[in-house]
């Protein structure tokens, strides 16, 4: 009787083993038919039932990732629960789909957390089973060592770019991550080698992708830069642009077949990507040079920026202010009222719009109160508004009004010293 109650028992679990089989058989019926919300749902319920769990959560990271609407978040999750009972992450690696969605999900889901504070143990962990994943997949690095400067974390910061280094000593991001350590550390003079060091390498390794596609395609750099500059024109002139567009524009105006424009849009991807690098690059060297007190350097590496980057209002901002300290105001102004499009109710955008139009000659007294009326308005606390409020009253000989601007001036800086 005993030997028959076990016997029941070993063909429930059979037959209980079997449906969680069947589940997760049954969803990749579904995944390979591109069903994929179909597919998800028995992954999930398979990993319910806990049978074939660790096989199951691969499948749904990969599920995630291919619906309708994908879920980075929960797909990086889903892997993770795959690398914990899988250490070693030979499932993942036998399955070369998975693991380059792995890959994508955890680079991606770390990237959509990088501003949520209470998500950065998350993100951390997301990056580190990335390059625990592929320790010579170098955007990891990157992306974790930028992370770390973000929380002004800069000892991590630095311990990444070193183990990025091992990786490649001739990584433009070593010396971006080891120039951004020094210039908030105060070491001026290196920070600026190192972002030129940075700002080589990125240059060299652009040559190099558009020498590696000219290769693939038979094509010269001339005809590569009138495709890329193509592109660009197609995407200002339209409010959506799809894939199909830029390859019709490919195909039809520079005689590229298919596979050839579906190459040269999957390349010039990455090379958009690493230009807004360098001028990223470019940008903190303008910085680096500022803090320097070079201003015509700086100048120089913020002009290449913002053309590189000609939308970005964190260049501008800079170079309006490279151009104040070489006097050129005009073009300080121009800048920052681009830059106010952007950023309306900012201090700082107004502060520094009524400093220049009092550098004017003559000096424009109106267009100088309203901004800096403006931004005495947004906070009331801060000093310097005040101050530049004053000499526009002593240049219409409003002696009273200048005195008591000062006065307020003067208290709001005593203030500011004793909170310190």
């Amino acid at each position: 009787m005993r030997r028959f109650a076990g016997l029941l028992v070993i063909m429930a679990a059979v037959t209980f083993a079997a449906k969680g089989s069947h589940l997760l058989e049954g969803g990749k019926v579904h995944y390979r038919g591109e069903r994929y919300e179909k597919a998800d749902s028995l992954f999930l319920e398979s990993i319910e039932k806990g049978m074939a769990v660790t096989e199951s959560y691969m499948w749904h990271g990969k599920a995630s990732i291919r619906m309708k609407k994908p879920d980075l978040a929960e797909a990086a999750r889903a892997f993770l629960e795959v690398l914990k009972r899988d250490t070693t992450g030979e499932v993942l690696k036998k399955d070369e789909e998975a693991s380059d969605l792995a890959q994508i999900a955890l680079y991606y889901g770390a990237q959509e957390m990088l501003y949520d504070p209470s998500k950065a143990d998350t993100v951390i962990l997301f990056l580190r089973m990335g390059i625990r994943l592929d320790p010579k997949r170098e955007q990891n690095y990157v992306l974790l060592g930028r992370f770390h400067l973000q929380n002004q974390e800069l000892d991590e910061a630095l311990d990444v770019a070193q183990e990025l280094e091992k990786i490649n000593p001739e990584s433009p991001d070593v010396a971006y991550l080891k120039g951004r350590v020094n210039l908030i550390k105060g070491n001026k003079e290196e920070a600026v080698e190192l972002f030129k060091t940075s700002t080589d390498r990125f240059n060299t390794e652009i040559e190099k992708l558009k020498e590696s596609i000219g290769s693939q395609l038979g094509i010269e750099d001339e005809d590569i830069d009138k495709m890329i500059s193509a592109i660009e024109e197609l995407e200002e002139s339209r409010d959506s642009v799809s894939m199909d567009d830029k390859q019709k524009l490919l195909t039809e105006e520079f005689g590229l077949i298919p596979p050839q424009a579906t190459a040269f849009l999957r390349w010039q991807s990455g090379y958009a990507g690493k230009n807004r690098q360098l001028s990223d690059a470019y940008n903190w060297l303008g910085k680096s040079y500022m803090e320097n007190k070079k201003y015509p350097e700086a100048d120089s590496a913020l002009a290449r920026a913002l053309e590189l980057d000609p939308e970005n209002i964190n260049v501008m901002w800079n170079k309006a202010l490279a151009s104040y300290y070489l006097s050129k105001y005009k073009e300080a102004v121009e800048l920052l009222k681009k830059v106010e499009a952007e950023a309306e109710e900012d201090y700082y955008v107004h502060l520094w719009l009524g400093i220049c139009y009092l550098k004017f000659e003559p000096k424009e007294l109106e267009e100088a109160e309203e901004h800096l009326q403006k931004a005495k308005n947004i906070d009331p606390d801060k000093p310097d508004a005040y101050r530049n409020l004053a000499v526009i009253a002593r240049e219409r000989e409003d002696i009273k009004k200048a005195s008591e601007l000062l006065k307020k001036y003067d208290e709001l800086i005593k203030k500011e010293g004793e909170n310190q």
